[in-house]
């Protein structure tokens, strides 16, 4: 990623010493769907600029130019930028200090080996849909008529939006595809239609029919014709772990 992306704006004398600056992660799984939605496409990978998002319950967003990782809605840790299952994503760092006061003190899962805050405690395993809908199940949250539920479903909704917009401004509207993966990205249909009909004034739209079929391929096109494609990508993570394994023995 760039400097200007991946750094962050603390003292970087600290920031270098320690090693804090943006990561990103699922980039197992990027290289897989940006690799297959290139073949899909019948581009070269090196060309190929996507927003993909891998959905479970852990999720992320990747901006990726040209085949390389542009930008990762995760940083320093996954927890950063989406909610998840037990993850509160993007929150004002302060936050938490009003939330409890013990927010620095050791969590009761700390050990002499490994240092867990409580505030780390509650933001990566006590927060997410879990603590607004009561379940981690995604898909009880996405047909779920209960008002909690449907919360939870906006607000993922509502941040997937902000960083497929922020990404596109980012690639200079020069994108191939809007691209879900993951269990949830493969499963919830309704999701996927509820961001691609926010998406249309970027040039992205759902083919209802599509969209509602059963993700059998490994890419799978759910979107009219459009200024964008719209795909499903059935990533496989161990998959792509062989692969660069096996690249890896060849090139030595």
């Amino acid at each position: 990623m760039p400097k200007e992306i991946e750094t962050y704006p603390i003292d970087p004398e600290i920031a270098k010493k320690n090693k804090l600056r943006k990561y990103g992660f699922h980039g197992i799984s990027y290289a897989f769907i940006t690799r297959s939605v290139a073949e899909f496409l019948k581009k070269p990978e090196s060309e190929t600029s996507i927003i993909a998002l891998h959905l479970g319950s852990g999720a992320s967003a990747c901006a990726v130019k040209n085949g390389q990782s542009l930008d990762n809605s995760m940083g320093l840790t996954p927890l950063a930028g989406l909610p998840g299952a037990t993850r509160s994503g993007d929150v004002d760092p302060s936050l938490i200090f009003h939330f409890t006061h013990d927010a620095g003190k050791p969590s009761p899962g700390s050990t002499k080996e490994l240092h867990i805050s409580t505030a780390e405690e509650i933001l990566n395993k006590k927060s997410g849909w879990k603590a607004l809908a009561g379940t981690t199940d995604f898909g009880i949250i996405s047909s779920s008529s209960d008002p909690r539920c449907k919360l939870a479903f906006d607000i993922l909704v509502d941040r997937i939006l902000g960083f497929i917009g922020s990404y596109y401004v980012k690639l200079e509207g020069k994108v191939d595809a809007l691209v879900f993966a993951g269990g949830i990205g493969e499963k919830a249909a309704l999701l996927r239609k509820r961001i691609l009909e926010k998406c249309k004034c970027l040039g992205f739209e759902v083919d209802d029919e599509k969209n509602d079929k059963a993700i059998e391929d490994v890419v799978q096109d759910i979107g009219k014709e459009a200024r964008h494609r719209s795909l499903v990508c059935q990533t496989d993570e161990q998959f792509e772990m062989a692969r660069q394994c096996a690249v890896g023995l060849q090139t030595k």
